[in-house]
């Protein structure tokens, strides 16, 4: 974890990844992107896409995503609804289309929010806000997708249908369970997958 855009060599770490031939992505919370010379050297140096996780009370965070906006870099904006600001979703997401972002990733804290999430996800279609959730976020199972299958008994399958992969690689049964199976970047695939 951590916000990547405090580290002084990210664009070295860029530009090593685009060396390598990698598509790289930013996830941030975007507030050093308001200096368009920033945002400029990270581009060059091959940044592909953003993924932005708005802090709607912080208009440094609109000043970031107004000059990340002007750039050709495909955007997503992720929004958590939380019981402080689910009153505000539809100015939020109104505000989000008119500023022209590319898509919108959604998520909520707790349970009293779901309905909240759902409306969103439904606002932001009307609004022609792509709506996303493949995206390198922690699983909540408050995202637009759970909310629409939430019926449907969800499958035990931590360890056996996903895994959680740390950024170190170590392979966890899934986010929180502190059971390392192995790690992808030491260890054969059987050996992780077998492991109990």
């Amino acid at each position: 974890g951590g916000e990547p855009t405090l580290r002084d060599d990210l664009p070295e770490l860029i530009a090593h990844a685009e060396a390598l031939g990698q598509v790289t992505g930013l996830l941030t919370d975007g507030l050093r992107l308001a200096d368009a010379d920033y945002l400029n050297t990270l581009l060059q140096t091959g940044l592909d896409h953003l993924m932005l996780v708005l802090q709607p009370e912080n208009e440094q965070a609109w000043q970031a995503l107004r000059t990340v906006l002007l750039e050709d870099l495909h955007t997503t904006v992720h929004l958590t609804v939380t019981p402080e600001n689910a009153a505000r979703i539809p100015e939020l997401l109104e505000r989000l289309a008119d500023m022209g972002a590319n898509a919108l990733s959604l998520s909520g804290t707790t349970t009293e929010v779901s309905e909240t999430v759902q409306t969103a996800g439904e606002l932001a279609a009307e609004l022609g806000l792509s709506l996303v959730w493949d995206l390198p976020v922690p699983y909540s199972t408050r995202n637009p997708i759970a909310l629409e299958t939430e019926e449907d008994a969800p499958p035990d399958g931590a360890g056996r249908a996903w895994l959680y992969v740390e950024p170190d690689g170590d392979v966890l049964p899934a986010q929180g369970v502190n059971q390392v199976l192995g790690n992808l970047l030491r260890d054969e695939w059987e050996k992780v997958w077998g492991a109990e």
